[in-house]
């Protein structure tokens, strides 16, 4: 082999390698949309669960304990802050404004009235707001996950 023809090989190497690179970035964009994409539905349904999981706790909690002794704003009793604040931990995004009560009926008609007695229920609605990170996914993914949960109080 002469020297001429190993550095012909060589060439050949080399642009071999070049190619390799360029096949590599080529596959490696829709590699990552598709990793992104992955997370950010999984951090969406995740967030899904605890809104859903946040409204059903605060509605049993304030179900038990609707409001303070020294005054009755239903909703501000002890536990039910506790818990709000517990879930507050638990679900990126939802902050003490999240959250709204209302006092109704089995055909969920609100209640007048800042208490809610026996035999009524407590509808709580929780809402979180949601951002995806993937460019096509924040296209058709909501903007905040809302979530209700009515508990008859006993």
């Amino acid at each position: 082999m002469t020297t001429n023809q190993r550095s012909l090989s060589a060439h050949r190497r080399e642009r071999g390698r070049g190619q390799a690179l360029v096949e590599f970035s080529l596959a490696l964009i829709p590699f990552l949309l598709i990793l992104m994409g992955i997370f950010d539905l999984g951090r969406g349904v995740y967030m899904n669960n605890g809104v859903n999981q946040a409204a059903r706790e605060i509605a049993r909690t304030t179900a038990v304990h609707p409001c303070n002794t020294s005054s009755c704003t239903l909703g501000n009793s002890s536990e039910t802050l506790a818990t709000i604040a517990a879930q507050k931990g638990l679900v990126p995004g939802m902050q003490s404004n999240s959250v709204t009560f209302a006092c109704t009926t089995v055909s969920d008609v609100v209640v007048a009235g800042t208490t809610c007695g026996s035999g009524k229920f407590v509808r709580i609605t929780v809402s979180v707001p949601y951002a995806a990170i993937t460019p096509l996914l924040s296209m058709v993914a909501p903007t905040t996950f809302v979530s209700t949960a009515h508990v008859q109080v006993p």
